[in-house]
């Protein structure tokens, strides 16, 4: 009888660039389940709490805690140590009072530790905007999650501050000119700037955003860029020290 579906095992060697754990400690890692986030954009649970956050010392562990209910995920326990957590997810341990965001970095995602009112608040960039039945509008998040919401003008690749677990809307940011931007992916990851101006798409071109950052001006694809605050500082804390 041939197998329903793939290992939940990743060799550690064979684990993509971005992740930064030990590659010869251990032989396999847990790979992240199929979700919101692509595998090189996200860490499993388990890796994150073993390897990123040295909240426990191996797989077992992991699986204790977890089990008993003791690790949050933006305000949610979670039981599965493959569960994907990637950008802007807080992962808290309230029995000790600690909570990490995950934040971008050039060697990919890193832990900031947080206050207990941050771990509160998320940022989530619009993915998606829909019109659905009875006339509403729906937005899908850069994290998967969505919500119905006919008083938010907004677009995607524009972003809202929610409260969680709740998902309560407390505020709003547009990708425009003005706003605060971070760059969430390659060599400048986790540089942040005062947007310039944002150059609409084509057919055959990609929307671009001019970005003023400390290193000087730049431009680079819209999908790289997360509006994190209406003006000069951000909406909640995501830079690294």
């Amino acid at each position: 009888m041939g197998k329903k579906s793939g290992s939940n095992r990743l060799k550690r060697i064979s684990a993509p660039r971005q992740w930064d754990i030990p590659r010869k400690a251990h032989r396999f890692a847990i790979k992240p389940s199929p979700g919101p986030y692509s595998i090189e954009n996200s860490y499993s649970l388990g890796v994150a709490l073993r390897d990123l956050l040295a909240l426990v010392l191996n797989r077992r562990e992991a699986e204790r805690v977890l089990y008993n209910s003791q690790i949050l995920v933006d305000g949610v326990a979670r039981h599965d140590g493959s569960f994907p957590v990637g950008l802007f997810n807080v992962i808290e341990v309230p029995k000790e009072g600690l909570a990490f965001r995950l934040i971008p970095s050039p060697d990919g995602l890193a832990a900031k530790k947080v206050s207990r009112e941050q771990a509160k608040l998320k940022l989530c960039r619009i993915r998606s905007k829909s019109k659905i039945t009875g006339g509403h509008i729906q937005y899908g998040f850069h994290d998967g999650r969505s919500i119905r919401d006919d008083t938010l003008s907004l677009s995607p690749g524009d972003a809202v501050l929610l409260r969680v677990p709740e998902q309560s809307v407390v505020s709003s940011i547009k990708l425009t000119k003005g706003s605060l931007g971070m760059i969430v992916s390659g060599e400048r990851a986790g540089e942040m700037g005062k947007i310039t101006e944002v150059k609409k798409g084509t057919e055959s071109k990609e929307k671009m955003v001019a970005i003023s950052l400390p290193g000087g001006d730049t431009e680079v694809p819209a999908r790289m860029i997360f509006p994190v605050g209406a003006a000069d500082t951000p909406a909640i804390e995501v830079q690294a020290q």
